[in-house]
Formats: C-alpha cells, structure tokens, sequence
C-alpha cells in the first residue's frame, strides 16, 4: 500500500546513500536465471536448490529457468563472462526475489533484499569492509543496537575433520548445523543421523561449535591460520569503527558456495526474527560459473526483515491540498496546483466536485499538512488563505508567494 511503499523508498534511499558512499555501484539483473545455472553443483546447495521456483521452457517439455532465490548468482554469473571487468568490482542491489517454502514473520514467498558483493580481494581488508558497510546501512535506518556474529567455513571444515564427519556428508552436515539456533540440538542431530553421518562424529561436531577460541586453537593445533585469518578481520573492523563483533562457531550458513568468513547479524530485542544482514566469503563461485579463479565477498540485508523492526511512520500523502471554494474559482484553484507540483512540492487538487467542508475532511483523513483555499474574496485579491492543518492557524498568501511560504 502507498505508506507502506513510501516507508520502504525512505529506506531504500539511506540504504543507496551509503553503499553509494563506499564506492559501490548498482546493478539490475533479470529476474530469472537457467536452471542449469542455479543448479550448479557446489553453488547454492540442495536445500536452496529445492525451493528454487521453476519456469518452464516455452514450447519445450522441460524446465529452463527458476526465479532468483540469491542475487550473489546473476553476479557471479556476469563477473564469469567479463574478465576485463576492473577489479575489484563493487556492485549493490536492491530487489525483490523469490523461494518457495513455508511462510513466516519475515520470510515470504516473495521478498526484497539489499546488498553489496566485493569481487576481487582476498584480503581480510575487503571482508572487514563489508562488516562496516553493514553496520553503516543499519545505523542509517535506525537500528541502533546488533551483533554481527562471525565465523570461517575453513575452521568449520577443520573442525568437521577432527570429529570425523565424512567429506561426502559435510554440506548436510553444515546445512543442519546452520538451524542449531532455530531447532536446537536434539532435532539437529536427528537431522545429521538421516544424512548418515555416525553419531560420535555428530556429538563431537556439536561439541566443538560450541567452544570458545581458546579451546578451538587447541583443538586445531597445527591449523591456526584460519583463526588469524578471523583475527584480521576482526582487527581491521575496529580500525573502521565496527566494535559489536563476536566470533561464534555455530554460525556456518546453510548456501554452499561460502569458502571462509561468514557472519550473521542479530539485533537486540528481535532476535527471533532471525539475522537481518547475512554474507561472507565465495571464493571458488565465480569459478563454478565458468570464470578464473577470483576470490570473493558480500552481504544480503534482509529488507522485509528490516521493515518488521523499524517503528516509524511515513505517509504517501502530498504536502499539499488545495481546496475549490466555489465552481468559479475551480479553474484557478487547478492553475496554482500545478505551479505548485512544478516547484517540486507534491500538491493535490479536488476532482469529485465536493463541498468545502468534505474536502477538509479529505485533508484531515489523510493527514496532509497543509490546505490551501481560494474563494471568491482571495480571487479577487490574487490570495489564498495557507492553512497549517495540526495547529489551524490561517496566513493570507500571495498566489505567486505561496511555492515560497511552502518550500
């Protein structure tokens, strides 16, 4: 509804205004993509793949193309096809997408979402880039007060070594893993044992995701370079004023293609809503996709998510109305509205024909600020009576002063 589509543009717009600020472009990509793409293996996974809405080929007995559940893909997909592409490539979207499941407080069929992909740097700089390009984009729409909680798929995959899950059974694995917060542990670990993964390697994952730092660099051992790699990242985000960071080993992100960093991002109060800004690094996707090896990283803001949190009312309605006294002053009424919508302030006139009183009544049940009315009296003198509608206070007005008065 026009609010509801003003209060988004509102945020759409703070949103545009930093991405903007760290030098990212936007990008418009279609809203389908084959299927042989979205089905690439080791890109978006079996779960994501199955709720992929399916098209099917005009005039062909088979399916040709799914909607996009992900927009990392399409850039994946363009950033493949164009090596001369110069690097790094900072691209940002903002659009609506689809996925077939079940409905829920801020997950629909249907949903919009921001973000930014930084294509073309594997250093912990770009990553920790991305954390402050966040936190900015939420600071700018008003949520004050979030965790970012961040991981590496390379320590989930040394940790899954060292309790002896299966190579063949990680993606399941990790994909249950990733719902630990939503299901908790006992339906997570039934979900393993249906994959086929042994219960001492089950028991002993779950054991590892929930330890600190300390104890994960013990378990490690020989491999602490992924947790300096988390350490860098972390270093780098406070040089950029992101503070509110947590590492924490049960963040994995059920999507496949993720190589490294990842973070999930949960704000006070709403924790059940699930993470409202989730991303990482995708080194090996653009690869998938037919491209060179180039390393990779990005976020997705969860806007629907964004709209549930965010409390503020904004109005579809103009600044202005201005309201016919009388059928002779009709024509002079319609003449200062359009000068002035060609000043740049959104005006409305009357076109059912009502009387004064209806037209107020108009005015106030869509809480627009101010009315303007022209009479017979404020004919003759080239006036109009500028009426505040909160206070009632009535000013006589120039006609040609009034885009002034109102500006």
């Amino acid at each position: 509804m026009p609010d509801e589509s003003a209060k988004r543009r509102k945020y759409f717009e703070l949103a545009r205004r930093v991405l903007e600020s760290y030098g990212y472009g936007e990008i418009i990509t279609p809203a389908f993509e084959t299927i042989e793409l979205l089905e690439a293996k080791g890109s978006l996974g079996s779960d994501a793949v199955k709720d992929v809405f399916r098209i099917w080929d005009k005039g062909k007995e088979k399916l040709g193309y799914g909607l996009i559940f992900d927009p990392t893909t399409p850039i994946a997909r363009i950033v493949a096809s164009d090596q001369s592409l110069a690097k790094p490539v900072k691209w940002y979207y903002i659009r609506p997408m689809w996925r077939y499941e079940e409905t829920k407080a801020g997950r629909y069929r249907e949903f919009w979402q921001a973000g930014a992909e930084l294509i073309g740097s594997s250093d912990p700089a770009a990553d920790a880039e991305i954390l402050a390009l966040t936190a900015d984009t939420l600071r700018a729409m008003g949520i004050k007060d979030f965790t970012f909680k961040i991981n590496s798929r390379k320590i989930v995959e040394a940790l899954a070594d060292a309790a002896g899950i299966p190579k063949d059974k990680r993606a399941a694995a990790f994909r249950a893993v990733d719902k630990l917060d939503k299901f908790g542990e006992a339906e997570v670990t039934v979900e393993m044992e249906r994959a086929g993964i042994p219960s001492k390697a089950i028991e002993k994952f779950l054991k590892f995701v929930e330890m600190g730092s300390a104890q994960i660099e013990k378990e490690l051992k020989g491999k602490a370079t992924e947790l300096k790699e988390i350490e860098q990242v972390l270093a780098y985000a406070k040089k950029m004023g992101v503070t509110n960071i947590s590492v924490d080993f049960s963040i994995i992100r059920g999507i496949d293609y993720y190589t490294g960093f990842i973070f999930e991002t949960l704000v006070k109060g709403f924790e059940k809503l699930g993470s409202v800004a989730s991303g990482g690094r995708y080194d090996s996707l653009i690869e998938i996709y037919g491209g060179k090896p180039t390393p990779a990283t990005g976020v997705g803001i969860g806007i629907d998510r964004m709209m549930e949190i965010i409390n503020d009312n904004v109005s579809a309605a103009p600044r202005v109305f201005v309201a016919n006294v009388k059928d002779e002053t009709k024509a002079e009424a319609m003449k200062t509205a359009q000068e002035l919508r060609r000043r740049g302030i959104p005006t409305e006139f009357d076109v059912l024909g009502r009387n004064l009183k209806k037209q107020f009544e108009y005015v106030n049940s869509r809480q627009i600020p101010y009315c303007v009315i022209i009479g017979p009296q404020e004919l003759a003198e080239k006036k109009a009576k500028l009426r505040d509608m909160k206070s009632g206070k009535e000013t006589d007005v120039a006609l040609d002063k009034l885009a002034k008065e109102l500006l």
